[in-house]
């Protein structure tokens, strides 16, 4: 009887220690039974708690659209592809840049309210977008206040005077005697109806006191490739766009609409220079851009994207190229864009109501 009762002792002995050398899978990993089953728990627990972290924090997870609504080539356009790769390397994910061109930027701005509302859908947005075009467009579709997630104003420009070389005009005293003495005889080109540019041309003509024929574009850059062709007599495009066409003799410069001149152009007078007494109290305007998504977005997607785009836009590489386009970074926070497109909108409408300028 004595040897069971040992052999029994000795083998339970042996799954003794066989349990006390054993490994316990927990999660892909092995622990020791002798760190106990409350240890286990805890590690599982913090296991957990990681993997939760993770998926809570896992936007993006697939490539962005960024719609550029206008041809490739313009400011909005600009405004797409400059920021696209470092916003890419700062999300970790492809950043598509899709032109959608037409109606003013309409086009593009309404394509992406009609995306899903997820944060991958996302459109670069400029003053007359959001600021002209709801006032003068029934069929606008969306209204700027309420139907977008704000993320940043990002850049600001002027705009740049400009005539084909063709016609017998240096300066804005010229223009100003040669529009009263052709009048109906010029044309101007824009990105489309309502555009900045169509917006800011009619307001400085009807100062003048000059009446030309508005020619609109899908865009700014057809419209400025037909100017240089000679297909149209004057533009007032943003002066990044003018600057290589006017230093190369394409295009001459009459005058900018900022308030002082530009160091890369400094022999272009501003538009107040020019001594003409309608022009005194000219308006010094800026041309803005900015990025937006549709409203109802994901909070997290929506302060992940704002966080990416200033951090984007503060770094030097990009400052230092949209400078070279003419623009100025300003990396606004939403408050502070809702409340510029707001006043400006206020502005606009005085304008228009006051029936200064005819928007078609």
């Amino acid at each position: 009887m004595d040897a069971p009762v040992n052999n029994l002792v000795s083998a339970t002995g042996e799954r003794k220690a066989q349990m006390k050398t054993a490994r316990i899978p927990v999660l892909g990993m092995t622990v020791a039974p002798s760190v106990g089953l409350r240890a286990a728990a805890l590690v599982l627990a913090g296991c957990l708690g990681f993997a939760c972290s993770a998926a809570a924090q896992s936007y993006p997870v697939r490539p962005i659209t960024l719609i550029a609504p206008s041809s490739p080539g313009g400011p909005v356009d600009l405004t797409a592809r400059i920021i696209a790769p470092r916003l890419a390397k700062v999300l970790g994910q492809p950043v598509v840049v899709e032109n959608r061109p037409g109606a003013s930027t309409k086009i593009g701005i309404q394509t992406m309210l009609r995306a899903p509302r997820n944060g991958y859908t996302l459109s670069v947005v400029a003053a007359a977008g959001m600021t002209i075009n709801p006032l003068i467009d029934r069929n606008v579709g969306y209204d700027p206040l309420r139907d977008f997630t704000l993320l940043t104003l990002a850049v600001e420009t002027f705009s740049v005077l400009v005539v084909h070389p063709s016609l017998p005009v240096k300066s804005m005293r010229e223009l100003l005697a040669y529009g009263r003495a052709n009048p109906g005889k010029l044309t101007f080109g824009s990105g489309g109806n309502g555009t900045r540019i169509n917006f800011a041309t009619q307001n400085l003509l009807a100062r003048l006191g000059i009446k030309a024929v508005h020619v609109p574009y899908k865009g700014e850059a057809p419209a400025l490739a037909d100017l240089v062709s000679g297909q149209l007599n004057m533009m007032m495009p943003p002066a990044g766009s003018a600057k290589g066409l006017v230093a190369s003799g394409k295009l001459v410069a009459l005058g900018t609409d900022g308030a002082k001149r530009w160091d890369q152009l400094p022999d272009v007078p501003t538009i107040a220079e020019a001594g003409i007494p309608e022009l005194k109290d000219h308006p010094i305007t800026r041309a803005w851009f900015g990025y937006a998504a549709a409203a109802g977005i994901p909070a997290e997607a929506a302060a992940v994207l704002q966080n990416a785009l200033v951090t984007a836009l503060q770094t030097a590489e990009i400052r230092d190229s949209f400078a070279a386009s003419g623009f100025e970074v300003v990396a606004s926070t939403p408050p502070e864009f809702l409340a510029a497109i707001a006043a400006e909108l206020e502005r606009n409408r005085k304008v228009i109501e006051s029936g200064a300028i005819t928007v078609e």
